[in-house]
């Protein structure tokens, strides 16, 4: 793609923000986060309305919207108007061009709505400079905007600059004239001669008519006299008419798309969306960029078909269209894409907001992280990650298989109502990376972890020091066990190579020790600082009497748990596992 818009301040327009957007841009939020109200701010910005009171956010401050276009360069002013060249050139700052359009308050008149362009001679906005908004109409051509659910029908059957089928249609006006320009004139030509006030071979119905009212307006205005006047499209016009037929089961009569469901619907327009990408991509002509704006595009799609969907967009993205689009499904959003993907919240004191992307940190994370941020973001873990509001890192299985369970118990709420993700972590070793990467995100996290962690990875990782007088005198009670207990040891830690116990065991027996107690607690205080809880007694199937990582004995816990409670399940260790979940959700 050679020109794009770039980014867009938004103030007093329902409250959003400052967004930054690529060639492919996702939008993933919540129902009513205000993600839709994005593409309306993105369109106002481009193509000037008018705003009503339910646009600002405050009635008394007015609406201003700022872009930045990147990527103006000879080649794109080579092919738009000479006249819009050089309303634009003058602007450009290193291929940028700054704009700005207020509205004062709501109802205000077309002529109150005003458009400023950022002067890189002086800094200064200039006011409205003459005709700079149909050179940027050059420079974006109407976008296609396709809701999430009311305009599919009219998005298929409708011809206008705005729809998919009226891109489609202008892809296919050339060749068609080219082929049959001639033929199509020829036809024309006949009906004007019939159908023309002054066609040579006028219909007799029409001249009758003629005859019959001037008769009667010769009573009223005797000097003048009138013809009924038929206008014959050209064959540009004639293609605005155009629209989609519907034939099912091989019926020979074809139905209007409003006579199909929802889901029929969707799929006709997203078919279309795919040929236009084919087109563009045999065509190879990118000398503008068309914006593609869509509310959930993957509503009333099955799987594969979303999939499909969201590499025919890719195409687009890389054939001459920019596209944003909102949505709900992780299909629309690959591993590749986390990093234009906008996560968009809103709250009271923020309104509508956008967490912080990976676009700009995404090198760094990548080199450093990159078998994390694969990690997080497989398909199984990016839809909770993208849909939440804070993340817990689970090292184990038990972990993974019984916190939901937990959260649900203590918190009376599921995992996803209280707007949480849950990521396995495949081992401790990701963990400072895996915190990292949701940091850049700013995507709230807390990790959980086995004691072991503390005296070992934690070390590595930087949390703690390898000579923290905690850790000491854990080693140094691990020395005086080792023997006894036939442990061996590495670097003053349990290895399972040679040992009478696996490492877990080894680290269980250690948790136990009386005289270790406030060590092992300091410990536990000093990781939860970075924001890691572990064990204190090694791990959580200590805390929740299990004796093995089976289906089996979780589905005995979970069992116990419903039939009695939690307290009585765990007389000696609900109270901390209560703490832990109200740690991690709070």
């Amino acid at each position: 793609m050679s020109h794009r818009l770039s980014s867009v301040s938004i103030e007093n327009f329902k409250s959003i923000q400052e967004i930054e957007f690529s060639d492919y841009t996702p939008l993933v939020g919540y129902n009513n986060a205000g993600k839709s109200n994005i593409i309306e701010a993105i369109k106002w910005v481009l193509r000037k309305s008018k705003l009503k009171q339910t646009d600002f956010n405050n009635s008394v401050n007015p609406v201003v919207i700022s872009a930045i276009i990147d990527g103006i360069d000879d080649d794109i002013l080579d092919n738009i108007t000479d006249s819009h060249r050089q309303r634009i050139e003058p602007f450009l700052d290193n291929e940028r061009l700054n704009i700005r359009r207020t509205q004062l308050a709501p109802n205000a008149t077309a002529a109150q709505i005003r458009l400023e362009v950022l002067n890189p001679a002086d800094g200064q906005w200039q006011l409205n400079p003459a005709g700079i908004d149909n050179a940027i109409k050059d420079l974006f051509p109407e976008p296609i905007h396709i809701g999430a659910m009311e305009n599919s029908e009219e998005d298929v059957s409708k011809s206008k600059s705005g729809t998919t089928i009226g891109k489609l249609l202008a892809e296919i006006i050339g060749p068609v004239e080219q082929q049959y320009g001639d033929q199509l004139r020829n036809v024309l030509t006949g009906l004007k001669d019939v159908l023309d006030a002054d066609g040579v071979n006028r219909a007799s119905e029409l001249n009758q008519f003629d005859q019959d009212v001037n008769t009667k307006l010769d009573a009223f205005f005797p000097d003048i006299n009138v013809k009924v006047h038929v206008p014959t499209p050209e064959i540009k016009e004639v293609f605005t008419k155009g629209t989609i037929k519907v034939y099912e089961n091989q019926n020979a009569n074809g139905t209007d798309v409003s006579a199909l469901g929802h889901g029929a619907q969707r799929s006709i327009q997203m078919a279309l969306v795919r040929h236009l990408a084919d087109l563009k991509i045999a065509a190879n002509e990118n000398t503008t960029t068309t914006l593609l704006l869509i509310d959930e595009p993957e509503l009333y799609l099955h799987p594969q078909a979303i999939e499909i969907l969201r590499n025919s967009l890719k195409v687009l993205s890389t054939q001459g269209y920019q596209v944003l689009f909102s949505t709900h499904s992780p299909f629309m959003v690959t591993q590749k894409d986390i990093a234009h993907t906008l996560l968009i919240r809103k709250n009271e004191v923020a309104g509508t907001h956008k967490r912080n992307s990976l676009k700009t940190a995404i090198p760094q994370i990548e080199q450093n992280a990159q078998h994390q941020l694969t990690l997080m973001f497989a398909l199984s873990n990016s839809s909770n990650i993208l849909f939440s509001e804070r993340v817990i890192l689970a090292e184990g299985k038990t972990e993974n298989r019984l916190v939901p369970f937990l959260i649900e118990v203590i918190s009376g709420r599921t995992l996803g109502l209280n707007k949480c993700a849950l990521v396995s972590q495949g081992g401790s070793g990701n963990t400072r990376k895996s915190l990292e990467v949701l940091a850049v995100m700013d995507l709230p996290c807390k990790a959980l972890v086995d004691l072991d962690y503390a005296f070992t990875q934690a070390v590595e990782d930087g949390y703690l020091q390898d000579n923290d007088p905690d850790i000491v005198a854990c080693r140094n009670e691990m020395a005086q066990l080792a023997p006894a207990h036939g442990i061996n040891l590495n670097n003053g830690w349990p290895t399972k190579r040679h040992s009478s116990m696996t490492s877990a065991e080894a680290f269980a027996l250690l948790a136990s020790q009386q005289n270790l107690q406030v060590n092992i607690h300091n410990l536990k205080t000093k990781l939860q600082a970075h924001n890691i809880w572990i064990w204190k007694k090694g791990t959580i199937e200590t805390y929740l009497n299990l004796q093995s990582k089976t289906e089996s004995e979780w589905a005995n816990f979970v069992n116990q748990v419903e039939t009695n409670s939690l307290t009585t399940t765990l007389p000696n260790d609900h109270a901390e596992i209560q703490d832990c979940i109200n740690w991690l959700l709070n």
